[in-house]
């Protein structure tokens, strides 16, 4: 039961994934489901394998394969594998922020969740899209294209996708015109 209650208390140091994610979802109890969890307290790792889900208020992730790594400070790095693995959150804003990707893995020092194979990101309505995709979460900096350790002759191509900003709703009503021929 120790065991548990210390890789609960990593999990929660991990959430919320985002700087700006939903402060409330701290607060909201942790649901996990795996078909298979390996704890290996002395390792600092938990594993949870095949059709794990966690979530926590606002947050949900998804995947085949999560990996918790933590030491005295807490998480260090999540790890997530899958077909592809999905990363959902709101803000305090109410703004959407999802991820995914054959590969994510968020990094607790840096607040860097990088994507990879396949790698979406959506902000909003804003849409980036690449083989390889670096967000940090505190400075809210994008980063995509192909990865600096495997330099390609053809190297991915990023495709990004920027909703215009909507205007204001205009709280007068526009003259009537006539627009009849006498």
């Amino acid at each position: 039961m120790r065991q548990l209650n210390n890789v609960m208390a990593c999990i929660i140091l991990a959430t919320p994934v985002c700087a700006s994610a939903l402060t409330s979802d701290a607060e909201q109890p942790i649901n996990i489901e795996a078909d298979h969890v390996e704890i290996r307290q002395r390792d600092g790792l938990s594993i949870y394998r095949g059709n794990v889900s966690i979530v926590q208020g606002s947050l949900r992730i998804v995947g085949d394969e999560i990996r918790f790594h933590s030491n005295e400070q807490g998480v260090q790095k999540i790890r997530i594998l899958g077909k592809p693995a999905s990363f959902f959150q709101l803000t305090d804003q109410h703004n959407e922020i999802s991820a995914q990707g054959e590969e994510m893995e968020y990094q607790s020092k840096t607040g860097v969740l990088t994507l990879d194979r396949n790698a979406v990101l959506v902000q909003q309505e804003n849409r980036f899209t690449s083989e390889h995709i670096d967000y940090n979460t505190q400075t809210n900096i994008v980063k995509a294209g192909a990865r600096s350790d495997t330099p390609s002759a053809t190297p991915p191509r990023v495709t990004i996708t920027v909703m215009p900003k909507k205007p204001k709703a205009n709280t007068t009503t526009p003259a009537a015109t006539n627009t009849e021929k006498k």
